[in-house]
């Protein structure tokens, strides 16, 4: 029981999507290229940060094979990536790398075993649809205005993630909230994140400070309001970079261009902050951007869009 098919990047993004959707097995052929050398892994979905469970490689026309029938029963999830991490792109800025394509979660016993054809399209996040420093300063003073507690609260976005403090009663907090690419199986998320070196700081001796407030309880809201910043960016990122595909689309067909996102995957393949347009690269300014794939088929257990 083998998992067979072929990895194709999308070069000519509109032919293709009007040839697949109407024969999925047959896309234009002049529209796509196989791509070699990547990495085509199975993953368990209830095991976040697993080592894959098996993994092939593709040759030089893009093809993978994997046996099916050393897999648990278990859901699983698709990944395809670059078998070469990428530190820098070709502007010498640091990347975070993501995978190119990420299927949806599947029964392991539940997978189609005819050929599964996997194609990505690629789309440069361009300044205007990223997320930028004058996004994160709105976003803060809204959060503001809702604690009644908050005094002050700033955020630069660099180099090393968000970098973030806060004021109020006397107590100060920072740290930072650092953005990576999101390869799981959770297709409603293209970002997940972490918070890093962070500090608490409270007024007044420890036994006193102790009586009236819990520093526990402090520090899970302060981390609860920085998981929801994450969760905001990803959500408008997510909807920009969806947008990058189906506006190319509208004027073809509307209904097509509504319904795509829902009979895809949108990944992050690589994920950068660059000064903002106008800007020096010295100046604090600067917005996050990156790449992102569009992917087919969003399943493992089927082949065919139905739209």
């Amino acid at each position: 029981m083998k998992l067979r098919g072929q990895l194709y990047e999308v070069t000519r993004f509109v032919p293709f999507i009007r040839q697949y959707l109407t024969n999925s097995s047959r896309p234009d052929q002049d529209s796509v290229r196989p791509v070699q050398d990547a990495l085509v892994r199975l993953y368990r979905c209830d095991l976040v940060g697993s080592r894959p469970l098996i993994e092939s490689y593709t040759d030089g026309t893009g093809r993978y094979e994997i046996d099916l029938s050393v897999l648990p029963a278990t859901s699983v999830s698709l990944v395809a990536s670059s078998s070469h991490d990428a530190a820098k792109d070709t502007a010498g800025r640091e990347n975070k790398s993501g995978c190119w394509y990420r299927s949806s979660p599947s029964v392991a016993g539940a997978i189609d075993e005819r050929p599964l054809e996997i194609y990505m399209a690629r789309q440069a996040i361009p300044h205007e649809s990223g997320f930028s420093q004058a996004e994160l300063a709105a976003l803060l003073s809204e959060t503001k205005k809702q604690v009644a507690d908050l005094e002050q609260i700033a955020g630069t976005i660099t180099g090393n993630g968000i970098a973030l403090t806060c004021v109020g009663k006397g107590a100060r907090a920072s740290g930072r909230l650092v953005l990576h690419p999101n390869d799981s199986s959770d297709l409603n998320r293209i970002l997940r994140h972490s918070i890093e070196d962070f500090h608490l700081e409270l007024p007044g001796p420890s036994w006193l400070v102790g009586l009236v407030v819990s520093r526990d309880a402090i520090e899970a809201s302060i981390r609860a309001g920085l998981q929801n910043l994450a969760v905001e960016i990803d959500s408008r990122l997510h909807l920009r970079a969806t947008a990058l595909f189906t506006d190319q689309v509208r004027n073809i067909d509307p209904v097509l261009a509504d319904r795509l996102a829902g009979e895809t995957t949108l990944t992050l393949s690589r994920l950068h902050d660059a000064p903002a347009s106008g800007s020096a690269p010295s100046q604090a300014s600067r917005t996050i951007i990156g790449e992102v794939c569009l992917g087919f088929p969003r399943t493992l257990e089927s082949r065919d869009l139905q739209l």
